[in-house]
């Protein structure tokens, strides 16, 4: 099973045999996380998604009750300090409703005793500390983070973030598209990845404007790397 965590939703999807068997959408994702400990916390989104992404972790009983954030007033306001524990309780509550959900989804899809691969957790909010254990212990299911540079010969670092699954999935998709597209017609391949390139990034731009600019940069890296390949293949 794959659980792609994103900001605004959750993706399900199960594999068996290798044919993808059942799909949902959950409508909770990292979006929901930061908007609670906004309202847990009394502060402002900006910061709440900065604690969640630097100190956030799905299992609340992994951190010491003395480790403490202390964080910046308001225009000459005191600081304010937040135990990095009560931060984990506020996301691991919200994380477990989001499991809950996960594990109707897989008792409704009648696969529930045939995922023996377990459940592979990818997307920007995989990215919280601790969540495989935390998958692990609401299903019972071995869990692991999926990382988008599996299939890829040579990636960048930063390529290897979950954030970042999607987009290189469907440029990998694009290009075998295109490529088969390619055979037929005799077009060059090259142009192809080009072409490619394009229309990614212009997905990009309308799915959100959240690191389009650094999003596309890798992009563009990526196909890059296609290209050359594609170039040195037709030589």
């Amino acid at each position: 099973m794959l659980v792609d965590i994103g900001g605004g939703t959750t993706d399900v999807a199960i594999f068996y045999d290798g044919i993808m068997r059942h799909t949902a959408v959950i409508p909770f994702g990292g979006n929901i996380i930061t908007d609670d400990i906004k309202e847990g916390c009394s502060i402002i989104k900006t910061q709440a998604e900065q604690l969640k992404v630097r100190f956030g972790s799905a299992l609340a009983q992994e951190n010491q009750e003395n480790e403490i954030i202390s964080i910046p007033g308001l225009r000459g306001r005191p600081h304010k300090e937040i135990s990095v524990k009560f931060l984990a309780q506020i996301i691991q509550a919200r994380m477990e409703e989001i499991l809950e959900f996960v594990l109707f989804e897989i008792k409704n899809s009648g696969f529930e005793r045939k995922l023996s691969a377990g459940i592979v957790v990818t997307g920007g909010g995989s990215m919280l500390k601790h969540l495989p254990q935390l998958v692990m212990l609401t299903t019972g299911m071995d869990c692991r983070i999926g990382t988008p540079n599996e299939h890829l010969a040579a990636c960048d670092d930063e390529l290897k973030n979950p954030l970042y699954a999607t987009g290189i999935g469907l440029v990998m998709k694009g290009i075998e598209k295109y490529e088969r597209e390619a055979r037929k017609t005799g077009a060059n391949s090259v142009k192809v990845a080009e072409t490619v390139t394009e229309t990614v990034i212009k997905e990009e731009k309308k799915v959100t404007d959240h690191s389009s600019k650094k999003a596309g940069t890798f992009f563009v890296t990526l196909i890059t790397r296609a290209k050359d390949w594609m170039s040195d293949d037709i030589e």
